[in-house]
C-alpha cells in the first residue's frame, strides 16, 4: 500500500474555511478539486451552520498515489477534516449512468490508503460522499451499498449533493 501523509501541508492548496455554506467543484483538465463560495460552480454544497473550521485537501490530481505496478491509483477528489471531530472523503461525478459503483470504489480505495497511513479513529465522525450533479437526490436503491460500505470501511456513505457538517 502506498505511503502518503494525507495531512502534509504541501497538499493543502487552500486555506481552511469556516463559512456556513460553500461549495466543492472539480475544474477538470487534470486539475485538483477546490472549494469556493461562487454558487455557480458548486457540484457539492457544504452546509456548515455552526461554522466549524474545515480544511479541504484535494486527493486526485494533488497526491501522487501509485499502485505497486507504477500506475496512478484511482482516488476520490478530496477529503475534508477539522481538529479531530470530523473527517470526510468526497467523490464528484457528472455522469448519467454507472457513476455510483465507480464513485464508491474510488472512495473505498482512498479510505483504504488513508487507513494504511493514519488512524481514522482519531476522528469522531467519518463520512464518505458520492456526489453526482446529474443525480442530486438520494436513491433508496443504494441502501445495501451504503450498509456494505460501512462494514468495509467504518465510514458512513452518503449520496447526494449536500454535505451537512454538524456535531
Amino acid at each position: 500500500m502506498a505511503k502518503v501523509n494525507f495531512f502534509d501541508v504541501a497538499f493543502q492548496k487552500e486555506a481552511a474555511r469556516c463559512d456556513s455554506e460553500f461549495g466543492i467543484y472539480d475544474p477538470g483538465n487534470n486539475q485538483p478539486a477546490l472549494t469556493t463560495t461562487d454558487a455557480s460552480l458548486f457540484q457539492a454544497v457544504v452546509q456548515n451552520p455552526q461554522c466549524h473550521t474545515l480544511q479541504f485537501v484535494a486527493v486526485d490530481h494533488n497526491m501522487d498515489i501509485q499502485r505497486p505496478n507504477g500506475d496512478t491509483e484511482s482516488t476520490c477528489d478530496g477529503m475534508m477534516f477539522d481538529d479531530h471531530q470530523y473527517l470526510s472523503f468526497v467523490e464528484l461525478k457528472d455522469k448519467d449512468h454507472g457513476w455510483a459503483s465507480e464513485a464508491v470504489e474510488q472512495l473505498k480505495t482512498t479510505i483504504g490508503i488513508f487507513a494504511a497511513n493514519h488512524r481514522s479513529d482519531d476522528f469522531r465522525r467519518h463520512y464518505a460522499y458520492a456526489v453526482n450533479v446529474q443525480h442530486p437526490a438520494f436513491n433508496r436503491s443504494f441502501k445495501q451499498m451504503m450498509q456494505q460500505f460501512k462494514v468495509d470501511t467504518k465510514f458512513v456513505l452518503r449520496f447526494g449533493t449536500k454535505i451537512k457538517v454538524s456535531y
